[in-house]
């Protein structure tokens, strides 16, 4: 039999949070706190930062201050995460909407069997993959739901409205990214490569001669679902916890392709870098390869992390870092600044020596 919850007033609930061992400094403001962010959000979404989440008492003796401030920064932070994952989401539907579109054509039809002018021929995909009927399948009938008058706001729509078919490049802006990782993985391995060498080395970049296109392929895999669990998670407003994140990212591709001093096989070992946010970050900045993006993604977190510790330092008594709270590692800024360095040289390290400067004056 289920448990029943109790319903609580506010007041009700300020008296529950001081039995759990949270303090409440100003009753009024805890109230319009409750009301604007939930007690779930506030309380129960924190609750490993103060003791573990099956610990009914608050280690510590956090105010409901402290506990606003770190559902703020994880809201604040990951929303910017969650800005970086579609940046490298709609990056992948690119490149894969480019290859397929030059080696396949520009128009589709219903039947998946029929070769004539259609980019969703299955002779042009892996027969021999476990499921590449059905991503195929799934595909033609998207194009069939976009065609018809049932979603009248989609991307695509505007387009059909003209009586044009739906290319590639077009069609995959409605294509969810969990079916577009599929749809990759159904690809012949020539052109699965291509896709593969642009997401990582870039598209004017080339593949190391000696590095394998089957690891980077690996990783890339990884990489993505890494991506995709932590898009779903943050889109729909939950806590990130890397124990609840089942893909990882491959431990001796990842270390082939990351620039040195990025990541130790210790911290790795420690679970750096492996399911944590951390992992999701390395991800989203091993796939930029545009400077100003780069300086933008960075600079938003760097952002977040700053207002976070000026927020701590004006109004809390708060002891953890912000690092702490969101669940990444001391040193994430750092590194990932220096793989933007590695990655472009002069114009990222003038571009963070001038906003260092910015912050001294």
């Amino acid at each position: 039999m289920l448990k029943k919850k109790t319903f609580r007033t506010y007041d009700e609930q300020i008296d529950f949070l001081k039995s759990r061992g949270i303090a409440i400094e100003d009753e009024n403001e805890a109230i319009e706190a409750l009301s604007t962010y939930s007690y779930y959000s506030l309380v129960n979404l924190n609750k490993h930062l103060y003791g573990g989440l099956k610990e009914r008492q608050f280690v510590g003796n956090p105010s409901l201050l402290d506990l606003q401030l770190a559902h703020m920064l994880n809201m604040n932070f990951y929303q910017v995460v969650l800005k970086g994952i579609l940046y490298i989401e709609t990056s992948f539907k690119t490149k894969l909407a480019y290859v397929i579109s030059r080696k396949y054509g520009e128009t589709s039809r219903d039947n998946i069997s029929d070769p004539n002018n259609n980019f969703l021929y299955r002779g042009y995909y892996e027969d021999v993959h476990p499921v590449s009927t059905n991503t195929l399948r799934s595909l033609a009938g998207k194009l069939r739901y976009l065609q018809s008058d049932k979603d009248k706001e989609s991307y695509s729509r505007h387009f059909l409205l003209a009586n044009r078919q739906l290319p590639p490049w077009i069609f995959i802006h409605d294509v969810e990214f969990g079916i577009a990782i599929q749809w990759y993985n159904i690809l012949r391995e020539q052109d699965k490569n291509e896709v593969c060498e642009t997401m990582i080395w870039g598209q004017t970049g080339s593949k190391p001669q000696d590095i394998s296109i089957e690891r980077a392929k690996t990783f890339l895999s990884g990489a993505l679902q890494i991506l995709r669990e932590y898009r779903n998670t943050i889109a729909h407003g939950q806590r990130v916890f890397a124990s609840e994140i089942e893909s990882s990212l491959p431990e001796e591709e990842l270390f082939m392709l990351l620039p040195e001093g990025v990541l130790t096989r210790q911290e790795y070992d420690a679970g750096i870098g492996t399911n944590d946010p951390y992992a999701c970050l390395l991800s989203i900045v091993m796939f930029i390869h545009d400077p100003i993006l780069m300086m933008s993604f960075l600079s938003e977190l760097q952002s977040q992390l700053k207002f976070a510790r000026m927020m701590q330092t004006a109004v809390s008594s708060e002891m953890k870092s912000p690092a702490e709270i969101l669940g990444i590692p001391p040193f994430t800024m750092e590194r990932l600044m220096e793989m933007s360095h590695q990655r472009f040289g002069d114009v990222s390290r003038y571009y963070f020596d001038l906003d260092k400067h910015a912050d001294l004056s």
